[in-house]
Order: structure tokens, then sequence, then C-alpha cells
């Protein structure tokens, strides 16, 4: 079976490319985006299984760049990551996030999302 292209988008390079082995050394192809901003451009010219994205960013934050995203591709799946209690985050479940990962999540909880797309 194919893998899903991944996007992980967090301005923690460290943690974004540890994520991006992770999914990579299991098969996915993975991109990683360093802002929201960045995310959306890449949206514009490629689609992507589940992208990975964190809440808090400089340049545009992961809820606003959720919703940009989904103005451009409305299947766009989409997990937000965050290490706060997020008021904001609750608007973009309601409105079409896959999920939610608590920063420390366990690797396992990623792959089991990613899982989910074929």
């Amino acid at each position: 079976m194919k893998r899903v292209d991944v996007m992980i988008v967090d301005d923690d390079q460290d943690l974004a490319e540890s994520l991006a082995d992770l999914l990579a050394a299991n098969g996915y192809q993975v991109e990683v985006a360093n802002n929201g901003r960045e995310a959306v451009e890449r949206f514009r010219e490629k689609d992507y299984g589940i992208t990975f994205m964190d809440v808090r960013m400089p340049v545009m934050n992961g809820v606003d760049s959720f919703f940009e995203i989904r103005k451009l591709k409305p299947t766009a799946r989409i997990v937000l990551m965050t290490g706060f209690k997020e008021p904001i985050v609750n608007r973009a479940l309601e409105n079409g996030a896959v999920a939610l990962l608590s920063k420390p999540f366990d690797a396992e909880a990623m792959l089991k999302l990613a899982e989910t797309v074929h």
C-alpha cells in the first residue's frame, strides 16, 4: 500500500524533524513547514493526506492556518498539536480538525492518526 504524503508544521525545527524522521521511518513521504503561512502556501501547490500542525507559531498560528487551508482544501485532514490549554483550538475542532494531540504525546498516537488516512 502506498503511504500518504504528510506535512509537519512546527516552529520548533528539532521537534518537526524528529516527527518527520519517525513518520518517514514508517514509510510516509514527509515535508516540514516552519510556520502556518508556509503551510498554507504549500497547500496551494499540493494535497497532503494528513497534516500535523502546532498551534502556537510565529507568522501565522495553527488555528488561523487551519481555517485558511480549509478554504483552499475543504477536505484537508489536519491534526492540531499543542502543549498549552488553547481555547481557540475548540473552534477548529468544531469545524473539522481531525484531533488534538497534547504535547508531549506518544509517538504511537501520531502513527495511529497517520494510519487512518489511505
